[in-house]
């Protein structure tokens, strides 16, 4: 089997769980929507049915520590836990027969969808090759729409039971699949198991020049840190030590950049449109019939949106496409906030479909690029030795941003109306585009090491003054360690590309 079919393969599994991932987020809607019927057992009120859409953010909240067990016990026991936390969710629902019941099965459903992301995406980026990673992520976030679209088209034609039974076969297929993985090459060589690392790489990526240079500057990277880090003496030490990380550039500055990301997705509204599609577009189009033809409309043209992102992802870098997806969203939830804005002065029909057609702008404008992008860009801008408690905060920061605006949509739209809600997604979701524009960094088709480098460079920038021309000078020592006649590993010895290129334009300085 080639590298790439073995990525492909150690990325179907969080693809397949990601269809159960996705379906959960479009089940409240289905769920609020039939509990509506006469026939239905089960009645909620306004308060429980925003606990039913938005519990699964606040029951993500604990899975803040798959990220410290990921980094204990590997990526693939963290995917496993993550996986049965799911299924578990679905079985239980099924079974329920009270709202207190759907709500206790969807929090073991946040618990794990919160931390499949976290866990999904960061096993992508660090087992797939660079070129590659951005397409597989893009994959990701389909599948999650293909999830949506299918919970939402069984909606209409199947009990809420029988669609729980349907969405634990994706995940429960990935989780068997994933049985059959390697480990984290990067996870390994931060725990000193550099041998198993390097038998992992080779497994993923083979061994061509690119590949090779690559896992040397990993292994090189991690054994640095080792050899650097404090040991731990007692427990003041061990909090200096955890103080002296957050405060570091290369925390810090990434984290931030890691929150007005994921607010990109959060606060623009996306999220709101999945879980309450029905509602929303019912009280645009005042028609419940043509509601759920817009809602499944919405859904196809996100689909559609979402894989013909593939063809910007892959001429243009990740930036570029979120401001150009970001920017269209913005334009599209303004125009949306006037024509609901004039319904609401009775200057336009309350009937008139303008304002779902500028919505169902929005939702194809967001597929291209807001619906990946920042997740993309966020499980990738952290450096390796922070993934602990970085990965740990991304969780925070989605949980507490999944469950708090799907709180307060209802009350946003009961109090600002539909087109205060839109004015002030349109604001907040420019204000971020503006930080993102002006200070993320770029990270398609580039190293996570290179990355982490790009903020430590910058420290350096500023804290070393730069030496003329005249008095540049070059030490370059090459060291060659003869082969152990008992081993039979292959040994690899890479000069990076820049070096050589250094040497050629320094000639004077080689002794």
């Amino acid at each position: 089997m080639s590298p790439i079919l073995k990525q492909v393969f150690v990325s179907a599994s969080p693809q397949l769980a990601a269809i159960s991932a996705g379906g959960l987020i479009g089940y409240p809607s289905v769920l609020l929507q039939q509990f509506k019927s006469n026939d239905s057992s089960i009645i909620v009120d306004v308060h429980t049915a925003s606990w039913i859409a938005s519990v699964h953010g606040l029951a993500g909240v604990p899975s803040l520590f798959i990220p410290y067990i990921m980094q204990q016990h590997g990526r693939k026991f963290g995917f496993h836990i993550c996986c049965l936390l799911v299924i578990l969710g679905w079985i239980i629902i099924y079974f329920a027969r009270n709202a207190t019941t759907i709500i206790v099965g969807e929090s073991f459903q946040g618990l794990g969808a919160k931390s499949l992301l976290v866990v999904s995406y960061l096993t992508i980026s660090e087992m797939v090759d660079p070129k590659y990673r951005n397409i597989l992520m893009l994959l990701y976030n389909i599948n999650q729409t293909v999830g949506v679209t299918l919970v939402h088209v069984m909606g209409k034609f199947l009990h809420w039971k029988t669609i729980s039974l349907t969405m634990i076969m994706p995940v429960a297929i990935g989780f068997l699949l994933s049985c059959s993985w390697p480990e984290s090459p990067a996870w390994l060589a931060l725990k000193g198991r550099f041998d198993e690392c390097k038998k992992s790489f080779i497994w993923l990526r083979g061994a061509d020049e690119d590949a090779i240079t690559e896992m040397n500057a990993l292994l090189n990277s991690q054994i640095d840190n080792r050899n650097n880090k404090p040991k731990k003496t007692n427990t003041i030490a061990a909090l200096k030590e955890i103080w002296g990380n957050i405060t570091s550039r290369d925390f810090y500055l990434p984290s931030f950049h890691m929150f007005i990301l994921l607010s990109v997705y959060y606060w623009s509204g996306n999220l709101v449109f999945l879980v309450y599609a029905m509602n929303m577009v019912e009280n645009v189009t005042k028609n419940e019939e043509s509601a759920y033809i817009g809602m499944v409309v919405m859904d196809c043209v996100t689909l559609l949106g979402n894989a013909t992102a593939y063809i910007f992802f892959k001429y243009y870098n990740n930036k570029p496409v979120l401001l150009f997806s970001g920017i269209g969203s913005a334009v599209f939830l303004l125009a949306s906030s006037i024509v609901s804005y004039l319904q609401y002065l009775e200057i336009v029909s309350d009937d008139s479909l303008l304002c779902l057609y500028f919505l169902i702008g929005f939702m194809i404008a967001s597929s291209l690029g807001i619906y990946t992008t920042p997740y993309v860009m966020s499980s990738e801008i952290m450096p390796i030795q922070h993934r602990g408690i970085g990965g740990s905060l991304m969780v925070i920061i989605i949980c507490s941003s999944y469950s708090f605006t799907l709180k307060i949509a209802p009350y946003l739209v009961m109090y600002l109306k539909l087109h205060g809600t839109f004015l002030l997604y349109s604001v907040t979701l420019s204000v971020c585009l503006i930080w993102v524009w002006k200070f993320v960094p770029e990270t398609k088709n580039r190293t996570l090491q290179s990355i982490e480098e790009s903020y430590l460079n910058k420290i350096k920038a500023e804290s070393v003054e730069p030496q003329p021309e005249s008095q540049a000078n070059l030490n370059v020592r090459l060291v060659l360690i003869q082969k152990p006649l008992e081993s039979n590993d292959v040994l690899h010895t890479v000069v990076p590309a820049e070096v050589i290129q250094s040497l050629l334009e320094h000639k004077e300085c080689i002794t």
